[in-house]
């Protein structure tokens, strides 16, 4: 049964600590191994573009295998698909220390990007599983929290791994073995009242699905990621690189100040909870996104440019936990993994597709002009959604 209490006190830590620990491997698929791209070129004798094919191979497969993972954990429990997503992201992730070659690589990052649509779905799952009300929001903060402390560190920890060997930031995934056991050893099961398979399973979630305020939702979960993957992980560095004279290392700092500020915010998303419910949180996260993004495209130095993307990164803290929370409430415990993996799937896609397309409108509107006018989009779309969610102070309610 969920608990509703509305402080920290009593929550159950075991599997408080295995959904941070999930998370925090599954976030690492991509920030760590991001910085040793270059390292990955030059050593292997690669083009950029085969060497990007090390990120894309670990995204594209969470598109399909979100829904799976969420069927199987709604089926068969949490525990037997959670545990070996793990296991299976440790070792794929580590086996890259033996590959030969960047094909074996692109293939064992394939298995381990399928693997890992089950962390981040099945940690935010679990967190509807046991907490309601605005407790859920504050365990979704804190997890948004670690989620972006885990984004800020990973890529430092990935670029000075890369200085020893190209391979060496790969052996960092050899944690989610024994993190798949700690899981193994701790987790309990959650209680599912009334689970359900097969054609029923199908149906009775499409209908529990259906209607616009969870098309909305998944709407802006795909949005989101299409700005973050799109205007500020491809687009705003070479921005700060060409326009500004940035190095590489001041952009990672910049970068980081983003998730610091996404940090920050996450925390005191179970606070706002208490106070207004979530579809204003995500409404005033939207539109701080674009905020942010305005502020990057007219930053004419180095010092604003860092300034100006805070908004942004406490926008990212204030609209995913309540987006989770609120998607996480959309049905009944039976449906709930099915309705957080079809979540991930949504990020993902929006994680896949937002580089290519700010790098094919980036020569044809310039890179500044891309930017302002995501940001404007954001900043109309959430000031619209803020004026229709109303002034609603009601605590988040399940």
């Amino acid at each position: 049964m969920a608990n509703d209490e509305g402080t920290l006190g009593s929550v159950r830590m075991p599997t408080v600590q295995v959904i941070l620990a999930s998370t925090l491997m599954g976030v690492m698929g991509v920030s760590l191994i991001s910085p040793a791209l270059p390292a990955i070129r030059n050593s292997l004798g690669i083009t950029e573009a085969e060497a990007s094919l090390i990120l894309s191979a670990f995204t594209l497969p969470g598109i399909l295998m979100g829904p799976v993972v969420g069927i199987l954990a709604d089926r068969y429990g949490r525990r037997p698909v959670l545990i070996p997503s793990l296991v299976v992201y440790g070792v794929a992730g580590g086996a890259v220390l033996l590959a030969p070659g960047l094909w074996t690589v692109v293939a064992l990052r394939v298995v381990q990007g399928a693997a890992a649509a089950g962390l981040i779905t099945l940690a935010i799952t679990l967190i509807g599983d046991t907490f309601e009300g605005s407790q859920r929001n504050a365990i979704m903060g804190l997890n948004g929290a670690v989620l972006s402390i885990g984004t800020g560190i990973y890529p430092l920890v990935g670029g000075l791994l890369s200085e020893i060997d190209w391979r060496a930031p790969f052996a960092l995934y050899l944690v989610g073995v024994p993190v798949g056991l700690l899981a193994l050893e701790i987790l309990e099961e959650p209680v599912i009242e009334d689970p359900v398979g097969g054609l029923s399973y199908i149906t009775g979630a499409l209908r529990a699905l259906r209607g616009i305020e969870s098309a909305l939702l998944y709407a802006t979960a795909l949005g989101i990621f299409v700005l973050l993957y799109g205007g500020v992980l491809t687009t705003m560095p070479f921005l700060l690189d060409q326009d500004l004279g940035l190095s590489a290392v001041a952009i990672g700092v910049v970068l980081t100040a983003s998730s610091a500020a996404t940090a920050v915010s996450s925390s005191l998303n179970g606070r706002l909870a208490r106070r207004f419910s979530n579809p204003p949180i995500i409404a005033a996260g939207v539109l701080a996104l674009g905020l942010g993004l305005a502020g990057v495209a007219w930053a004419p130095t180095p010092t604003l440019a860092a300034i100006g993307i805070l908004p942004f990164g406490a926008g990212m803290g204030l609209s995913m936990p309540s987006l989770d929370t609120e998607v996480s409430q959309l049905v009944p415990d039976r449906f709930r993994g099915g309705a957080m993996s079809l979540r991930t799937s949504m990020v993902r896609l929006g994680q896949t597709i937002g580089p290519p397309l700010y790098a094919g409108l980036t020569p044809v509107l310039g890179r500044r002009i891309l930017l302002w006018i995501s940001g404007g989009l954001a900043v109309v779309l959430g000031a619209l959604a803020l004026v229709l969610a109303g002034r609603t102070r009601g605590p988040s309610h399940s």
